[in-house]
C-alpha cells in the first residue's frame, strides 16, 4: 500500500510539474529568507547628511531552484517616509519598515514563482510638524527623491554583483521590477517617471529659491553626485523594466511621459490620505502637505501614451472601469486594478494590538486590517500582475486566458483531517458565502463523487468508498467561487 501511495505522490508530482508554469504559478513549495543584507550606503537626513549609514533588504529566493539567471522585483515598504517609532508614537498607526505584512507575503509569493524577490529599506526623513506648508512640502518630496535614489541603487547592487563576477543571488540583470506600497509605491513610480529637470521646475515644487530638488545638492535621477549623496556603484546602469504600485501616486500627471515603464497600479477608491484621483495629502493633524495624482488620474496617461501597450493584446483579465472624479464610469484602463469600496492598503494587516488601539488606523482602513481580507486581496493582486509580468519579462507572445486559475481568489476555508480515513469535513468562514457543491476527483480527472444542494457554511463528507490515494476536492460557493484542496486518504 505504501508503494501505491509513493507511485500516486510521483504521478501527482509530474501531472503538476506539467501544468504549472515558472513566473505564473507557484512552483516552489519554499522560501529562503537572506536578512539584513548591506546593498548601498547614504548619508542620513537624521544626521544632517552628515554620517554614512547602511541601507539593508532581505532577500527571498526559491529553495532548491537551480536555475543560473532569475528576474528580480525590489518592493519598498509602507510608512509616511518615518521611522516607526515616529509612525507609532506620534501618529498611533503601526507600521514595520521591511518587515512589513504585505510585502513580506507578496516577496513570498513572488520568490514561489521563480522571482528573486527583495525587501528593501530607503532613507526616512522630512519636517511633517513644520508650521509652513512650504517646508513640508520641500521637504516630502525631497525624501521620495532620495529613497527612489536608493531604489536605483538596489537595482545596481545586483548588476554590480554580477559585474564582480560573483553574482551569489543567481540574478538576471536584464529584467527587473520596482514596486511597493503606499510610500513604497511613491517610490517606485518617481523612479518610473521623475527623470527630467523640467519635472523639478513644476509651479507645485518651486518657491523664490528656485526648485525644491536641486541637484547640486541632492545628486541626479539615479544618485551620483551632490553634497548630501554618496555614489553607489558608479558606472552602472540604474534601468528597471516595469513599476507596482500598491496604494501610491506621483507628484504630478506631467510626470508620465511616453516611453517610461510599463505600471501596474492597484488602489483602495475609497482612500483618504492618498486619493485615487487627485487630492491634497494631508498629515496626520490634518495639514495639508502636497497634491499628487493617484492611478485613476494618471493611469489614463499611461495607457494613453502606449506605455502598457507590451501587455496587449492578451486575454488577461481586466480590472473593474476606471471612473473619473465626478465619478462617472468609463472603460477598463490596462494595468489599472480599483478596489471600489476599499480604504487604505486593504491588501495589508498589522500588528493587532495596535491596530485595535489606534483610530487613526480604524478610520484609515475602514475598520478590518485582518491576514484574511489582505490575503485575499493579494490573491487579486497577483492573479492580476503574474501573467503581465511573464509576457512583458518572458514571453511577448502569451496572451492568457480569461479562466486561467491566477484569477481565483482564495477561500477563506479549512479542510480536516489531512490525511483522512473514512470523511473529511469542510467549514467556510461566516464571510464568505455558503458552501454550494462538493466534488471530489482522482488521479485521473475523473469525477469520484459529488455532492450538491448543500447550501450550509460546514458540511461533514463520507470519504469510506475511497481507496487510498490522492485526490482533489474542489468546493464551490453559491456565488460561484470556488476553491480546490488536495487531500490523502490513508486506509
Amino acid at each position: 500500500m505504501k508503494k501505491i501511495l509513493q507511485t500516486l505522490l510521483l504521478l501527482v508530482a509530474v501531472v503538476t510539474a506539467q501544468a504549472q508554469v515558472r513566473y505564473l504559478d507557484e512552483v516552489f513549495a519554499n522560501v529562503h529568507v537572506d536578512t539584513t543584507i548591506t546593498y548601498a550606503q547614504n548619508y542620513g537626513y537624521y544626521t544632517g547628511f552628515a554620517t554614512l549609514e547602511p541601507l539593508v533588504m532581505d532577500v527571498y529566493t526559491p529553495e532548491g531552484d537551480t536555475a543560473s539567471h532569475r528576474p528580480v522585483i525590489l518592493l519598498s515598504h509602507n510608512g509616511s517616509f518615518l521611522p516607526e517609532a515616529f509612525t507609532h508614537g506620534l501618529l498611533g498607526l503601526c507600521f514595520s519598515g521591511r518587515k512589513d505584512s504585505s510585502i513580506v507575503e507578496l516577496c513570498k509569493r513572488f520568490a514561489k514563482r521563480g522571482y528573486i524577490a527583495v525587501s528593501f529599506d530607503y532613507r526616512l526623513g522630512w519636517n511633517g510638524t513644520a508650521a509652513d506648508q512650504t517646508t513640508r512640502t520641500k521637504t516630502i518630496i525631497q525624501a521620495v527623491y532620495r529613497a527612489m535614489q536608493d531604489a536605483k541603487s538596489c537595482v545596481r547592487y545586483f548588476r554590480n554583483d554580477v559585474i564582480n563576477g560573483t553574482n551569489q543571488w543567481k540574478a538576471d540583470t536584464s529584467r527587473f521590477v520596482i514596486g511597493g506600497s503606499n510610500s513604497g509605491a511613491y517610490v517606485a513610480l518617481a523612479a518610473s517617471s521623475l527623470n527630467d529637470v523640467n519635472e523639478l521646475n513644476n509651479i507645485k515644487f518651486v518657491d523664490i529659491n528656485g526648485s525644491f530638488v536641486k541637484q547640486d545638492t541632492l545628486g541626479d535621477f539615479d544618485g551620483f553626485g551632490g553634497v548630501q549623496n554618496y555614489d553607489n556603484y558608479p558606472g552602472i546602469s540604474s534601468r528597471f523594466n516595469c513599476t507596482l504600485s500598491l496604494g501610491g501616486a506621483v507628484g504630478d500627471t506631467s510626470w508620465i511621459q511616453a516611453g517610461e515603464t510599463p505600471i501596474l497600479a492597484f488602489h483602495g477608491v475609497n482612500e483618504s490620505s492618498t486619493q485615487y484621483n487627485t487630492g491634497i495629502v494631508n498629515t496626520a493633524s490634518g495639514q495639508p502637505v502636497i497634491e499628487v495624482s493617484g492611478p485613476g488620474d494618471f493611469m489614463p496617461f499611461v495607457e494613453s501614451l502606449g506605455n502598457n501597450n507590451a501587455f496587449q493584446p492578451s486575454n488577461f483579465q481586466q480590472g473593474p472601469p476606471n471612473r473619473n472624479g465626478l465619478g462617472a464610469q468609463t472603460v477598463s484602463i490596462e494595468g489599472l486594478y480599483p478596489f471600489y469600496g476599499q480604504k487604505f492598503e486593504p491588501w495589508n494587516w498589522y500588528d493587532s494590538a495596535c491596530y485595535t488601539s489606534s483610530s487613526r488606523m480604524q478610520a484609515l482602513t475602514g475598520g478590518d486590517a485582518s491576514p484574511a481580507k489582505g490575503n485575499r486581496f493579494i490573491d487579486t493582486i497577483m492573479g492580476y500582475s503574474a501573467p503581465r509580468l511573464y509576457k512583458l519579462l518572458y514571453d511577448p507572445s502569451y496572451t492568457g486566458s480569461t479562466g486561467i486559475k491566477e484569477f481565483k481568489r482564495n477561500i477563506d476555508l479549512s479542510l480536516f483531517p489531512n490525511p483522512a480515513n473514512s470523511r473529511i469535513n469542510i467549514i467556510v468562514s461566516m464571510t464568505e458565502k455558503p458552501i454550494s457543491t462538493v466534488g471530489v476527483f482522482d488521479i485521473t480527472g475523473r469525477l469520484a463523487k459529488e455532492v450538491s444542494g448543500i447550501n450550509a457554511f460546514s458540511r461533514s463528507i463520507d470519504m469510506s468508498e475511497m481507496n487510498t490515494g490522492i485526490y482533489l476536492v474542489t468546493i464551490k460557493l453559491t456565488n460561484g467561487a470556488t476553491a480546490t484542496r488536495k487531500v490523502v486518504i490513508e486506509k
